[in-house]
């Protein structure tokens, strides 16, 4: 009996002290914060799907579509602190991708296909 009424008081104690925790810091962290920009690059508006269909298609470069990307995160990247270790692999990546379907090696209906 005693152990579940200790048991009991911390469990009660650490939920209070918690709830006042978060009840302060959403005083100094609650307010509204900084608001993005809208997208304005209409690349960003598409689908994955109808960007991948695109560059099989030659109509559009992977590399500007990174590229339209990586402005993005630049431009959002101080209001959410992202990284950028990323993009130089990515950006390697898409040379490849560019390369390939320039090269005609595949067709269209292949790389449906094969997406990897």
């Amino acid at each position: 009996m005693k152990e579940t009424f200790w048991y009991w008081f911390f469990r009660i104690l650490v939920g209070t002290m918690r709830f006042l925790w978060h009840f302060l810091l959403s005083f100094k962290y609650g307010g509204k914060g900084k608001v993005v920009s809208p997208v304005t690059n209409p690349l960003l508006l598409k689908s994955a799907t109808k960007l991948a269909q695109e560059i099989r298609e030659g109509k559009l470069k992977s590399e500007e579509v990174v590229q339209a990307y990586i402005d993005r995160i630049l431009e959002v990247e101080p209001l959410i602190n992202n990284g950028r270790p990323l993009f130089s692999r990515m950006q390697m990546k898409e040379r490849e991708v560019d390369s390939l379907i320039a090269s005609g090696s595949y067709s269209s209906e292949y790389l449906n296909e094969n997406p990897s």
